[in-house]
């Protein structure tokens, strides 16, 4: 069925062990009804719970790598470790789809975004702010940080096609992150926090990445615990981020390889 290689599943996870084993059940059901080649690739970043036990469980009945972690580093490093094991192990004609492991994304919204890169977009966003998009369950503050990042990001740093810069459900073409490894090096995912998402957005964009949206369906209100983003801190990151894009897009120059 799939027009790609290898599909990989990257999952962030940092405690927990309540939504993890709900959400690869649904990608266990994913895999049976499509028979996609999907890979799980969980990424441990120092749980305290049972968080890596259980997906070495799950190893006996999906595709499934674990990286694990022993300290907490954040989402920046999960989503470094994420892109530099496809970037590894990945072929230009593979996909990375990272989404987050809390059980409030579907990942039965795959194919659509296959789809989408089989189109010919080089990433694929499930926005918020696509037609039929539905969110249930989000605290108002969330919403207005998010739609305040939206206006920020679409006046400093203004990317074709994308109205949810900082959702962290995408599928990448692996191809277009290999070339903006050759690019950046790495400096491709320095942000520690979930300004992250916005970074590599932009660096993408900023090589010409071709960007699409389908429709999100979140369901906040599946999340069994608290949010664990610091939303003031995550903010700020991402405002100093703006900037210093929008001073490297003004300039033409690429931020510098380490």
């Amino acid at each position: 069925m799939s027009r790609f290689g290898r599909i990989f599943l990257g999952l962030p996870a940092f405690n927990e062990e309540i939504a993890l084993p709900r959400l690869l059940a649904r990608a266990e059901a994913l895999i049976a009804a499509t028979a996609l080649p999907l890979t799980v690739v969980v990424y441990n970043d120092g749980s305290l719970d049972a968080t890596p036990a259980i997906a070495r469980e799950w190893q006996s009945r999906l595709p499934l790598v674990l990286i694990d972690c022993p300290e907490n580093k954040g989402l920046g490093t999960g989503l470094c470790n994420l892109v530099g094991y496809t970037l590894e192990y990945g072929t230009a004609d593979d996909v990375l789809v990272v989404m987050d492991c809390d059980d409030t994304h579907d990942p039965g919204q795959i194919p659509m975004m296959l789809d989408k890169l089989d189109a010919g977009a080089d990433v694929v966003i499930a926005s918020r702010y696509a037609r039929g998009a539905t969110v249930k369950g989000v605290p108002p503050l969330r919403r207005v940080t998010a739609l305040g990042a939206l206006v920020l990001c679409k006046v400093l740093v203004p990317v074709a096609h994308v109205r949810d810069y900082t959702c962290g459900y995408r599928a990448y073409r692996i191809g277009a992150l290999k070339r903006a490894a050759a690019a950046y090096g790495d400096c491709l995912v320095t942000e520690a926090g979930f300004a992250c998402m916005v970074e590599l957005l932009l660096k993408l964009g900023a090589l010409g990445a071709r960007f699409a949206e389908i429709p999100l369906s979140l369901r906040y209100d599946l999340k069994p615990g608290e949010s664990k983003m610091a939303v003031g801190g995550n903010t700020v990151r991402t405002l100093k981020l703006l900037f210093a894009m929008r001073r490297h897009a003004r300039s033409g120059a690429l931020p510098q390889r380490r």
